[in-house]
């Protein structure tokens, strides 16, 4: 069963279990290591068997698209543990996360920051990449982001194609 929690609401095992899933996926990544990071807003948990099975996490935002204000869902941490792989609970836990940002949040968009390797897999469930420039916040100032920007636009229409996108805040 998917689960949508609000992220101050977690168990602290629950969010240490997540953590450590956090950390053995992406612990290993210079760029992830290299940046502060936003706390998420939601977390959307799949658990199987009394185990993590898949989550993601949300983070709600206003942001700057092409100057004008827009809510933001913001999808990160798109993990399913190993033993768990193969099984189709990604795929499901976002159709019901992409579901999630526009009925329960409001959001006017979805988007993610995403890796090379997974482009196709989030293309299948709606997403779609867009060639613009995204910057975020960082301690030491701002950033731009150099791969791969991917929005969701409700029902799948819209498609908007911003030239410029500014995070207001720490990347997702």
């Amino acid at each position: 069963m998917i689960q949508f929690i609000p992220y101050p609401a977690l168990t602290p095992d629950l969010l240490r279990t997540l953590n450590e899933c956090i950390t053995v996926e992406f612990g290993h990544v210079p760029f992830v290591q290299q940046r502060s990071w936003a706390t998420p807003d939601w977390v959307v948990l799949w658990e199987a068997d009394g185990e993590v099975a898949t989550f993601c996490n949300i983070v709600e935002r206003e942001i700057l698209v092409d100057g004008q204000r827009r809510k933001a869902a913001g999808i990160n941490n798109v993990i399913t543990p190993a033993a768990h792989r193969g099984k189709g609970y990604a795929s499901q836990v976002l159709r019901e996360a992409n579901a999630f940002l526009f009925r329960k949040l409001q959001a006017d968009m979805g988007l993610l920051l995403c890796a090379d390797a997974l482009v196709p897999f989030y293309e299948r469930l709606g997403w779609y990449t867009v060639e613009c420039q995204l910057v975020y916040d960082q301690p030491a100032g701002q950033e731009e982001y150099d791969s791969n920007v991917m929005l969701l636009s409700p029902a799948h229409t819209n498609r908007q194609a911003p030239a410029h996108i500014d995070l207001q805040g720490l990347p997702w």
